[in-house]
């Protein structure tokens, strides 16, 4: 599960990470408050992607902001995370994962144990995490959600699930090589390391 990730010193990083993969802006592009910002299910966060398959801009990968969550058509609140065991097969996220696929960069993310204390996860060298996702338009919004996979040797004393995540080098082939998606949603995860997050215990997801 993935249910709060956040952004902490982001911009330079993220410029950088940018330039060096050729990832252009595209509107609705912005970086606000990214020295230290939360990012909670139906707020909005940067999302690299590519253009919509048949579109005519195929080969563009660019980053803008989207919402996190698709409408849930069977209950209240946001589908925010997907299963990469299922995604592919579910009515709700077959399209999106053959056309729309996405990545979501972080400077790290959330999750709370059994006991709802809070738990920092963040990558071994530092720097940015890149989540894999994909995306739609819910009456002309772009909305995103997160992959999920089973939790590695790293998480798995936490929390069961964890984001599926992709190297830097991936981006492209993440986005645009359907051939490798099945190695993508079933190999092993990133070790990454565990803090437990002092500031706030409390389970709170805010919507």
């Amino acid at each position: 599960m993935c249910c709060r990730y956040y952004y902490e010193d982001f911009e330079i990083e993220l410029r950088e990470l940018m330039k060096a993969e050729q990832v252009v802006e595209l509107p609705g592009f912005r970086l606000a408050d990214t020295s230290r910002r939360d990012i909670s299910p139906s707020q909005s966060g940067v999302v690299i992607h590519g253009a919509e398959r048949g579109s005519g801009k195929d080969g563009i990968i660019g980053a803008s902001e989207m919402a996190w969550g698709f409408a849930n058509p069977v209950k209240k609140g946001l589908i925010i995370n997907a299963r990469a065991e299922t995604a592919r097969e579910k009515v709700t996220f077959a399209d999106s994962m053959a056309k729309r696929r996405c990545v979501i960069p972080a400077s790290g993310f959330y999750e709370w144990d059994p006991y709802k204390a809070r738990y920092r996860f963040t990558a071994p060298e530092g720097g940015l995490l890149l989540l894999a996702g994909f995306y739609r338009k819910e009456q002309g919004v772009p909305r995103f959600t997160i992959l999920t996979t089973e939790a590695n040797d790293s998480m798995i004393k936490i929390h069961d699930r964890m984001p599926v995540m992709i190297g830097r080098e991936e981006i492209r082939p993440w986005i645009e090589d359907d051939a490798k998606l099945p190695d993508f949603l079933s190999r092993k995860q990133t070790s990454l390391v565990c803090e437990q997050d002092y500031g706030q215990i409390r389970m709170d997801f805010g919507f």
